[in-house]
């Protein structure tokens, strides 16, 4: 085929009103199954645990660059130095903080060494609050629970607990767990994350859990192994929730063996009381060249009652100013629509309903957005499979005869067609029902 001919066969696809922008990747046969995509990054609260070993394997820049890599809300740190001789008088909490643009808070598990002091820090991309320095029972080096307080927003003050167990014997940590349960008793929200000295079957173990539950358990695979890191063989590094979290767990061991003794654990918890499909997800392809006027939209549904509090979708850099966002039932009734002023750009856009609108439970509708010069986000086969994020689904393309969805129209209409199960970054925000 000649350039010429290729050309005008792409601008006559182009033209038709009801095809999806053009494209040269291969169409591929939608699987009948409803198998789920993995929630990472984003859709909840990430919480990290890591044992740096005061920066001595590598150093702070590596240890943030590890940090960075994998997006925490909150990363609980042990063994970490204060204007400490061995480490160059660095505040290593505070030039963490720094190089990860996080909130930091550090505690002293050792009041005077080396003409510093050395102990536990928190990193939060939340305001913390308050921070407490519990004593644990320590037969040898004094061990400690950092406690602290973290404002995700005014309702929700979450108890983020940071610590690191002795060495000396099983009976030293059991009495250490005893103390934690002790200052976390009553706080069915608390997070807690640290490096235990203890395998999941040891006795300190096993009494945590009868306060908390593991995210390992509820949300990983394999062994866990976190020490040493460069050839593990032990899961000594926790991460661990009070009775409040019920919510879906995904939890996995980092990579990271040359930057520390030990390996990071990372788990995301979906917020009981917020939750969204695609989260701080962002799209392959942030804008299509595409100009018509189009709205998009994905189906999604609940498994359990509750309200769609506000409207969101992903916008690239070539969007036009103003648009409209939608809320329908699977037949096409408008539940809500609101017009969205603009945000950051590219970034996610997000308009809180005047009055909540609420959803049945197993119920299929659909969230969408006007564009009115097109150019909207776009992954082709991103709904190939379902996106499964806490209560909420958006089900596979073949299980719902096509999702994502579309309609060219100017000011916009109920979306119904669909394109390669492409996924055009529509979402909700979701509070289940009490």
């Amino acid at each position: 085929m000649s350039r010429a001919s290729l050309f005008l066969t792409l601008a006559l696809a182009a033209s038709l009103t009801r095809c999806a922008p053009p494209d040269s990747e291969p169409e591929q046969a939608p699987t009948p199954a409803e198998s789920t995509q993995a929630l990472t990054p984003g859709g909840g609260l990430r919480l990290m645990t890591y044992n740096i070993k005061h920066g001595e394997v590598s150093s702070l820049d590596a240890i943030a660059n590890v940090i960075k890599g994998q997006g925490p809300d909150l990363v609980a740190l042990q063994e970490v130095d204060s204007l400490t001789h061995r480490s160059g008088k660095v505040d290593q909490a505070a030039r963490l903080g720094q190089l990860t643009g996080m909130y930091a808070s550090f505690v002293p598990s050792l009041l005077s060494y080396d003409g510093g002091q050395y102990g536990l820090t928190l990193l939060s991309r939340y305001p913390i609050r308050s921070s407490t320095r519990i004593p644990l029972r320590s037969a040898a080096e004094q061990r400690i629970l950092a406690l602290y307080e973290v404002e995700l927003d005014a309702q929700h003050i979450l108890p983020v607990g940071v610590t690191h167990f002795g060495t000396v014997d099983a009976t030293e940590r059991l009495n250490q767990a005893a103390d934690v349960k002790a200052a976390l008793t009553g706080k069915p929200w608390a997070l807690l994350g640290g490096d235990f000295n203890a395998s999941p079957s040891e006795s300190g173990i096993t009494s945590l859990l009868q306060l908390l539950t593991d995210a390992w358990a509820r949300g990983g695979s394999g062994s866990g192994y976190t020490s040493s890191a460069s050839f593990p063989t032990r899961r000594i590094d926790y991460l661990m929730l009070g009775s409040a979290w019920t919510s879906p767990v995904t939890a996995r061991v980092v990579s990271a063996s040359s930057q520390s003794d030990h390996l990071p654990v990372v788990a995301t918890l979906i917020l009981p009381w917020s939750q969204t499909l695609l989260g701080d997800r962002v799209p392959g392809t942030a804008v299509q060249a595409d100009t018509k006027a189009v709205e998009v939209g994905v189906r999604f549904r609940s498994n359990v009652p509750g309200t769609i509090t506000a409207l969101r979708f992903y916008r690239g850099t070539r969007n036009a100013s103003g648009y409209v966002a939608r809320l329908w039932t699977s037949a096409g009734t408008l539940l809500a629509q609101v017009p969205v002023t603009d945000g950051a750009i590219p970034g996610w856009q997000e308009v809180a309903l005047p009055s909540p609108v609420a959803i049945s439970a197993n119920t299929l509708y659909v969230v969408s957005y006007y564009s009115s010069n097109g150019q909207f986000a776009r992954d082709v086969d991103g709904l190939l499979n379902a996106i499964v994020s806490g209560n909420l689904t958006a089900p596979s393309s073949a299980s719902v005869g096509g999702n994502g969805i579309y309609v060219y129209a100017t000011g916009g209409g109920f979306p119904t067609a669909s394109y390669k199960n492409t996924n055009y970054w529509v979402d909700v925000r979701f509070v289940p029902s009490p």
